[in-house]
């Protein structure tokens, strides 16, 4: 019986001792230790599979790890004083990383997808409405847009999305201003169509954003709670599924999936609202089919697992509270 396999990224603040490896099937789900590295909080594949990427520190340094697969070689690249990167993405051949902390969105070079060296780094300023959030800028993700050159970077700080190209030269060329005091935090795209959509930490909406005409034009924004919410939320994870059918959101406050059909204008209606069974879901992921969701909830230590219904977009209750520390990141193996 085939097995779904993957990665968990994490923190290593109390019992994870780095990357966590994960499989299931329909009859087993077994999580355990991979490979030791301190606060793996995002990963990436490269795009043949062979490499795995991570967000890691060493000490009072940090930066990004390589580790081949196949050969267990690993090499890392870190920098004395920095923090942490919160996101690791792909533009071309290079590997784009997202400092919250620093308000920086750095560049690095692979060469036989080992991390060889940091090409730019872009220092971010600015400050948004909301104190004690938005107080200077805060990159939070980067993306390389499949339609055309630009690279969106979310400023969770300053409301704004970054423009930036890489050819002729890596440089920023324009910004979005989204809702004052929304906090862009994540972003994917539609696979068919020239549309983005940008979910928002602090305000927990979902803005879409058309392209079509060469600019970034909101069409929608749609709340992911529930009207009658007093509590406190923030808006983590945001992702698409294979078939560009349905659209999916973690709550972490309200701790819950908020399922969205996208419609033929590709504007989006909320399916339901459903809770993660677990505190605080920094993040989850879809099966590269489709067929499962896996949430990561960090402050409970746990995840969950759901079946996904592809025609109503509604997700089924599989298994709960299993046990991993910390999980920050879900990543699955093609």
């Amino acid at each position: 019986m085939n097995y779904y396999r993957g990665f968990i990224g994490s923190y290593t603040r109390k019992s994870s001792k780095g990357i966590r490896a994960f499989r299931f099937n329909d009859e087993e789900f077994v999580v355990e230790d991979f490979f030791p590295v301190e606060e793996p909080s995002y990963l990436l594949l490269s795009k043949d599979g062979e490499t795995l990427y991570s967000a890691m520190k060493d000490g009072d340094a940090a930066g990004v790890l390589s580790l081949n697969l196949s050969s267990g070689e690993s090499k890392k690249l870190t920098f004395p004083g920095e923090r942490t990167p919160c996101h690791l993405a792909w533009s071309e051949n290079a590997l784009l990383a997202s400092n919250y902390h620093q308000g920086r969105f750095d560049v690095y070079e692979t060469a036989e997808g080992m991390i060889t060296d940091r090409l730019h780094s872009f220092q971010h300023t600015g400050r948004g409405p909301v104190e004690g959030r938005q107080d200077s800028s805060h990159i939070h993700f980067a993306q390389k847009n499949p339609y055309n050159a630009d690279i969106l970077v979310c400023d969770l700080g300053t409301d704004l999305l970054h423009i930036y190209r890489q050819e002729p030269a890596f440089e920023k060329v324009s910004e979005v201003l989204l809702p004052p005091g929304s906090g862009p935090r994540h972003l994917v795209f539609h696979g068919k169509a020239p549309v983005v959509y940008v979910f928002s930490e602090l305000t927990s909406e979902i803005f879409t954003l058309d392209f079509s005409q060469g600019d970034y034009r909101m069409k929608q924004a749609i709340a992911t709670l529930p009207e009658d919410f007093q509590g406190e939320n923030t808006g983590a994870a945001i992702r698409i599924t294979p078939d560009n059918r349905f659209l999916y959101v973690s709550n972490r406050g309200h701790d819950s999936l908020s399922v969205f059909e996208i419609k033929e204008n590709h504007q989006l209606r909320l399916v339901e609202i459903l809770s993660t069974e677990g505190d605080h879901p920094r993040d989850f992921n879809l099966t590269p089919d489709g067929a499962f969701l896996l949430v990561g909830n960090m402050n409970s230590n746990t995840l969950t697992l759901f079946k996904r219904d592809r025609e109503t977009g509604k997700l089924q209750l599989l298994k709960k509270d299993l046990w991993t520390p910390e999980p920050t990141c879900i990543l699955f193996q093609p």
